[in-house]
């Protein structure tokens, strides 16, 4: 029995997150789920180039980061993935992603889940109060195995 049609993960490209994703991987395996994978950046431009170059350059880092991980395991996993790069806070476009997507589980790592927990603005309650889906967290020391 299917329970996850479409699951979101949201990464950073840390090291625990590369390694949650194998997770997300086997999770989506496990349910025969597409797997929609979210790169978020804020365009916090501290004068050091223009807007237009800063922009490229983080959509670059994120495209560069996720070849290695497609090219490490996602090709050849058999799962039916996205990748979504996209500017503005993370709740915000976990939430967003949530309903445009009909998606049925969001899978955090420590990092990324540690980011949304020290946001000023209260980002785990405004996720977990507003989410329209479950919500797994993987440990740091979570096997890969599911």
């Amino acid at each position: 029995m299917q329970m996850f049609e479409r699951i979101l993960y949201p990464t950073d490209f840390s090291e625990n997150s590369v390694k949650a994703m194998e997770y997300a991987v086997k999770v989506s395996q496990a349910n025969n789920a597409e797997l929609i994978i979210l790169y978020t950046y804020r365009l916090i431009n501290n004068g050091h180039s223009d807007d237009i170059v800063h922009r490229n350059n983080l959509t670059e880092l994120g495209r560069n980061e996720f070849e290695k991980v497609d090219n490490a395991f996602l090709g050849s996993s058999g799962v039916n993935y996205t990748f979504r790069s996209e500017v503005g806070f993370i709740v915000d476009r976990i939430l967003a992603n949530t309903v445009e997507n009909n998606v049925d589980l969001v899978i955090l790592c420590d990092d990324v889940n540690k980011k949304i927990e020290s946001k000023a603005e209260k980002g785990q309650e405004k996720l977990m109060k507003r989410i329209n889906c479950p919500v797994m967290l993987v440990p740091e020391d979570m096997p890969v195995e599911v």
